[in-house]
């Protein structure tokens, strides 16, 4: 199946839309061989009825099969009635050979964040169920799941893009699709392939870049995406389609790791001190090399509570480092976590695995940033380091949480995760929203734990940490509750590294 990708079309005045280029690409599909193209919305700069009329001019002429979807400009001044009766239906699922194709509106009235509400949600659920035998699966929307790096503040991804990525890998999806942030860029994650389209004829474009599209080549046993840049090399990624993991043995356990966070240690009845002293007790017999703290130590940043917290703490033999969550800097907290924990930067190495603390919470708020410094800073420490394995950690995290309405990312999060993935990193844990999740990005395996010991949680398994068991050939990670020490197991990933997924060529 040949698919061309495009998006952010931006039709309208030419401060906005650079015609030329959509032409140009036009012609490129007239003249290709595409089973499809997919248009991941702002087909219009401003949603007006004269951009509508000038859109569906431009492509009437084609004869491949184009699906569009509406996107944040689209839906502007009442444009989703406009988008519905020039352009097409805003959501629906199509069958294209042995190929479904699912597309859903992630825009709402004159809104620039995205949304996929519990209808649509469920539209996609169903779809996946009832053509659960085609070969080729796609999802296609507007809106960005997964952080996109050189695109700036990190502001508008999907408000439920954790729920939608859990969908997506259960539901055994081959590729994602979509636009919005103007700039192309691939993850796999898991057995799913996130593509994001640069704008195809939009004038904005971001840090130097120009306009471009993406074509997808799915074949029975990989996928090749080219991203096409105007006047520029492709650059070109094959990915293996499937990853059948069977492992019958793991080899020796050389490194066990207790990931924790969220104790809110207080006075008060957001700390669940039964949780906090059972888990520990379960902690100590399950000997862990190191104890990880992802931040939330304290309810509040005042001394009573880190008095407290240090001297339940201190009853722990297993070495333990911290990272401190925004909680645990205010009030006082700034110079009390430096007391009682030490830096808030914390690193640790036995020779073969190194972990190295990022401070990414933000004075009397609970947003994060690592911010362009700090994060040439860790490219050259990560770099630089010898050992074999290598863990990141820090309390915001990267990839949105199920259960929870995506405010928990780092300001920067698209070019902090793009950093951990090209530098080489094995585990990035992380401790925000209260809700165990782990898949692999690329390489790189993203771990968020659950509340230790805080009725703040979103897990029916209740408050629990993660063990996370490093064998010489793999790495397998359980989610532990904090009551009563029962367990189940997030997944086990393969520890051999795959060949770079990028190559250039012209």
């Amino acid at each position: 199946m040949r698919i061309l990708h495009i998006s952010d079309t931006h039709v309208g005045s030419e401060a906005h839309f650079n015609e030329p280029s959509l032409v140009t690409i036009i012609e490129e599909i007239m003249n290709g061989d595409f089973d499809v193209v997919i248009h991941t919305g702002d087909v219009t700069q401003t949603g007006m009825l004269s951009e509508y009329e000038k859109a569906r001019d431009l492509f009437s002429g084609l004869k491949t099969p184009v699906i569009f979807m509406p996107g944040n400009h689209d839906a502007r001044a009442g444009g989703l009635e406009l988008f519905e009766k020039y352009i097409g239906p805003p959501n629906g699922i199509r069958e294209i050979g042995d190929a479904l194709i699912i597309y859903v509106n992630s825009a709402f009235e004159d809104g620039n964040e995205g949304r996929v509400g519990m209808v649509k949600f469920n539209m996609i659920k169903d779809a996946l169920n009832e053509y659960s035998d085609k070969r080729v699966k796609v999802l296609a929307m507007h809106h960005h799941i997964i952080p996109v790096p050189l695109s700036g503040r990190e502001r508008n991804i999907l408000l439920n893009a954790g729920d939608i990525l859990d969908l997506v890998i259960k539901g055994d999806v081959d590729l994602v699709l979509s636009g919005h942030r103007h700039y192309p860029n691939l993850y796999r994650i898991e057995n799913t392939v996130f593509i994001n389209a640069g704008t195809v004829s939009g004038t904005k474009t971001r840090y130097g870049d120009v306009n471009s599209m993406n074509i997808i080549e799915v074949g029975e046993d990989g996928q090749r995406i080219v991203t096409r840049r105007i006047g520029r090399r492709d650059e070109i990624a094959s990915l293996p389609r499937k990853d059948k993991r069977v492992y019958s043995y793991f080899g020796k356990r050389v490194f066990r790791v207790v990931h924790m966070s969220n104790t809110f240690i207080s006075d008060t009845n957001a700390f669940l001190e039964v949780q906090f002293k059972n888990a520990m007790a379960k902690i100590c017999e399950l000997s862990p090399d190191i104890i990880v703290h992802c931040g939330g130590i304290v309810r509040e940043g005042i001394p009573l509570y880190y008095d407290k917290a240090f001297e339940l703490f201190s009853e722990c033999e297993i070495p333990i480092v911290f990272s401190p969550a925004g909680r645990d800097i205010n009030y006082l907290g700034y110079h009390l976590f430096q007391t009682y924990f030490g830096p808030f930067e914390q690193e640790f190495s036995n020779g073969e695995i190194l972990f190295l603390g990022l401070y990414s919470p933000q004075y009397d708020s609970l947003s994060g940033s690592i911010g362009a410094f700090e994060r040439r800073n860790l490219e050259e420490r990560l770099n630089k380091a010898k050992e074999r394995t290598k863990v990141v950690f820090l309390h915001h995290n990267v990839l949105p949480v199920p259960h929870s309405r995506e405010k928990g990312l780092l300001e920067d999060s698209g070019d902090v995760l793009k950093t951990l993935v090209d530098s080489g990193v094995d585990l990035v844990l992380t401790g925000t929203s209260s809700h165990a999740n782990a898949a692999m990005v690329n390489d790189a395996i993203v771990v968020n734990a659950n509340s230790l010991s805080s009725p703040y949680q979103r897990s029916l398994f209740g408050n629990s940490f993660n063990l996370i068991d490093i064998y010489e050939g793999a790495i397998a990670i359980s989610e532990v509750n904090s009551l009563w020490g029962n367990r189940r197991l997030l997944g086990i990933w393969d520890r051999r590294r795959a060949p770079a997924p990028f190559d250039r060529s012209s």
